[in-house]
C-alpha cells in the first residue's frame, strides 16, 4: 500500500470534520465522485454549494492552489498533536468566495466566519 503522507492525513481530517460539522447543521456534504477541483459538494434542500477545504495545525491558512470555481472556502484549524486530533476543540470557518481575497489569514481573526447555525443558514439561503 502507498503511505499516507502527513499532508494528506491533515487534509483528509479537515475534510471529514467539515462533513461532520455540516451534518450537525442539516447539510449533507460528500466528496464528488470525480476530483474536479472541489473537495466537497454540500446540499441543503435544493441549494448546492461547492466547498474547498484548507486545513492547518498552525495559526494561519494558505490561499494557494484554490480552484477557480467554488462557493465556500472552509478553513479548518485542527487542535491536537501528531498522534491525535481533538475534534471538539478544532474549529471550522466558512468564507464565501467573494470574501476570500480580503478575509484575514490569521485564524484568530476569522471569528465572523465561524461555522454557526446562523452563518450556515445565511450561506444556504435561496
Amino acid at each position: 500500500m502507498n503511505d499516507i503522507t502527513r499532508q494528506i492525513r491533515i487534509g483528509t481530517l479537515g475534510e471529514l470534520l467539515v462533513q461532520l460539522r455540516f451534518l450537525e447543521h442539516n447539510v449533507q456534504a460528500a466528496p464528488p465522485l470525480k476530483d474536479s477541483g472541489n473537495d466537497l459538494i454540500a446540499i441543503r434542500g435544493n441549494i448546492f454549494r461547492a466547498i474547498q477545504v484548507k486545513t492547518t495545525r498552525g495559526n494561519r491558512y494558505s490561499r494557494a492552489c484554490l480552484p477557480s470555481s467554488y462557493h465556500i472556502l472552509a478553513v479548518v484549524k485542527l487542535v491536537g498533536n501528531e498522534e491525535s486530533v481533538l475534534l471538539d476543540e478544532s474549529f471550522v470557518f466558512l468564507i464565501p468566495k467573494d470574501e476570500v481575497g480580503t478575509a484575514p489569514r490569521n485564524i484568530s481573526r476569522l471569528e465572523k466566519f465561524r461555522m454557526t447555525p446562523d452563518h450556515v443558514n445565511t450561506l444556504f439561503q435561496t
